[in-house]
């Protein structure tokens, strides 16, 4: 196994161990100090978010820079092939094309010539190029095909010539379907923020009218009276105290339309997180690619609703 590969497997696993870990000592802290249901199942939420986000912060810049490298794969191997025409070998060839610019594929590049600089065999440079980019599809299948073409002693040149062709039009077709797919994208776009407009509008009419009639019609547990302060099962008791928690911890009111406003909310939350991964699998296929629109709307979601929340008046809405 190459050094590089273990220091990959070493940086997943590190994102994978140490960030729960993280979490976990976040949460045993908070539910010694606070032990309301309420704020164990807020510190929860808290402890999922740090143990989630970075590894997939760091899978959704891996899946960017492995796409950036593919598009300059075609690039890559015409100059191979370009230099092998001339009459260097594949070795002389690869150390040629390292002079050029590739974007996002000079550093293996580089670092090819200079394997080969130390006297590894180009099979072996190559079998670590596609170690190294394991998570792209593209770059293993042309590194196959290539070494496939050299030991049954074809003609490496034509191989290369179309496998660079093949790729190209494959990124292209890529492109178009992203192309077309934004259209969807801005669709779900368009959806969320109706979504959350709705929201906003249901909580500043619901909210009012659970603090203002309270009673047994609005009533969460069994034993009659206001929601969220009659004798409730333990279940229910901690989703109100939860809810409530939410809310209170980012100055949402008081009362009983609490309880609503940390759900409403957390609908939101939801929805935006849930949303952005569809579009990253829409348009990429990869639902990885969709935390950027997912941070986006969750974002815009949390900052509009609480604004609203605060400052417009129920007699605007």
């Amino acid at each position: 196994m190459s050094l590089s590969k273990i220091k990959g497997m070493e940086k997943k696993k590190m994102l994978m161990v140490f960030p729960p870990l993280v979490g976990i000592i976040i949460l045993l802290v908070v539910s010694l100090i606070f032990p309301e249901p309420g704020m164990i199942g807020v510190t929860v939420l808290l402890s999922i978010m740090v143990s989630v986000v970075p590894y997939v912060t760091w899978k959704y810049f891996r899946v960017k820079k492995v796409n950036a490298m593919e598009k300059q794969l075609p690039n890559f191997l015409r100059d191979l092939v370009d230099a092998k025409k001339s009459g260097l070998t594949l070795t002389q060839a690869l150390k040629e094309a390292s002079q050029n610019e590739y974007g996002m594929l000079n550093g293996d590049v580089d670092k090819m010539s200079k394997q080969l600089s130390w006297n590894m065999s180009f099979d072996e440079v190559m079998m670590r190029f596609a170690e190294r980019n394991r998570d792209s599809v593209m770059i293993g299948r042309t590194v196959k095909m290539i070494m496939e073409a050299k030991r049954s002693g074809g003609k490496v040149i034509s191989a290369m010539e179309t496998v660079s062709s093949d790729v190209s039009t494959l990124i292209e077709i890529n492109q178009k379907r992203r192309s077309e797919m934004s259209q969807h994208a801005a669709v779900l776009y368009l959806i969320y923020f109706m979504f959350l407009v709705i929201t906003i509008i249901l909580s500043k009419f619901l909210v009012p009218m659970t603090e203002e009639l309270g009673g047994d019609d609005m009533m969460l547990g069994d034993g009659g009276g206001q929601i969220c302060t009659t004798p409730m099962q333990a279940s229910e008791e901690f989703v109100c105290s939860f809810f409530q928690s939410f809310a209170r911890s980012l100055g949402l009111g008081t009362g009983e339309g609490i309880y609503y406003e940390g759900l409403f909310l957390s609908m939101v939350l939801i929805q935006g997180i849930f949303t952005g991964l569809i579009i990253g699998q829409v348009r990429n296929n990869s639902p990885s690619a969709g935390i950027k629109h997912s941070m986006i709307m969750a974002g815009t979601g949390l900052v509009l609703y609480v604004l609203a929340s605060r400052y417009i008046p129920i007699e605007i809405m």
